[in-house]
């Protein structure tokens, strides 16, 4: 609970890892003993804050699933996941939707469940940064968490020359959490997922962030993060998680 707020993490472990080139599906490769997806969801389920967790994955691995979530006090549901990572969000958020018998037609930032949507894929999540996700998200509807880029950025044309050299100070690298006033998430989401339903689907969604702005046209807090705040794509990203979790 936050300022007489609800707080639910929504954490995504549908995706299969291709990049990872492993049998084992990403979610469940064990870093120092311990899947990947559980470094996060033990985060939020420590932190004081949060009320409630969903967790998203494939329909066939709900079992194992749940053969490894018991340490998850604060687990409200291991649901499917979808296609694509926005219908896994939409699914999470129809939960939570479910759960808390929210009309979001009528509900407001006063009451609005807080919802954070992170990638499991991100085990190097931090106390401060759930403290700044859920603050922000209170203060401002919509935050992300993010760092600046270290390294200029060249925008090409598809023949791969030069089109464009963005000003590199305005150029921030995404990371997850991504954090909003529940009833704001749900109805961009709600949007994306008519378009697609009626195959008009006119943007490729990345992040939700971008989400919110394209449905809604709010504008979204970005939140200095962590650089090591790092996903997990191929096998070398491992070997950095390694170090930097068995700190």
């Amino acid at each position: 609970m936050y300022e007489g707020r609800k707080v639910y993490a929504i954490v995504l472990a549908a995706g299969s890892g291709r990049r990872m080139h492993s049998k084992q599906k990403k979610q469940f490769m064990e870093i120092l003993g311990k899947p990947l997806f559980a470094w996060s969801a033990e985060k939020f389920d420590r932190h004081p804050s949060v009320d409630g967790i969903i967790i998203t994955t494939s329909e066939e691995d709900i079992p194992y699933m749940k053969s490894l979530t018991g340490p998850l006090s604060k687990l409200c549901a291991i649901i499917p996941g979808g296609k694509e990572r926005y219908n896994s969000v939409y699914n999470g958020l129809a939960e939570i939707r479910s759960i808390e018998h929210i009309d979001t037609d009528s509900a407001s930032c006063e009451n609005d469940p807080i919802v954070l949507i992170h990638d499991c894929a991100r085990p190097m999540l931090t106390d401060p940064i759930i403290d700044d996700s859920i603050r922000y998200a209170a203060k401002y509807h919509a935050t992300a968490i993010g760092m600046p880029v270290k390294d200029t950025i060249k925008i090409l044309d598809e023949d791969h020359f030069v089109k464009s050299t963005p000003e590199r100070s305005s150029v921030w690298l995404m990371e997850t959490p991504q954090s909003f006033d529940f009833s704001l998430i749900y109805n961009a989401y709600a949007k994306l997922i008519d378009q697609e339903k009626a195959g008009r689907l006119m943007i490729p969604v990345t992040d939700d962030a971008m989400v919110v702005e394209a449905y809604t046209g709010t504008r979204v807090k970005i939140v200095a993060g962590s650089y090591e705040n790092i996903k997990i794509t191929t096998p070398e990203d491992i070997k950095i998680a390694e170090l930097y979790l068995s700190r």
